[in-house]
C-alpha cells in the first residue's frame, strides 16, 4: 500500500528569499543539440499517437 504525500512546506523569510531568487536567476542547461534530439523524440511520439488513434477510429 502507498503511503500518502506531505504537504509542501510553505518557505518564510530568508529560505524563501533565497529560493525565489534561485528561480529568478535558473539557467536551461539544455544545449541546441540536445533539444534538437529532444524535439525529434518528441515529434516521433506525437506521430505514433496520431496513428494510434487513426487505427482505433478505423476499429470503431
Amino acid at each position: 500500500m502507498a503511503r500518502q504525500i506531505k504537504e509542501t512546506p510553505i518557505l518564510f523569510g530568508e529560505d524563501g528569499r533565497r529560493f525565489e531568487e534561485n528561480m529568478r536567476n535558473a539557467k536551461c542547461t539544455v544545449t541546441p543539440e540536445q533539444y534538437k534530439v529532444m524535439y525529434s523524440h518528441y515529434k516521433t511520439v506525437l506521430a505514433c499517437l496520431e496513428r494510434g488513434e487513426a487505427a482505433r477510429k478505423e476499429w470503431i
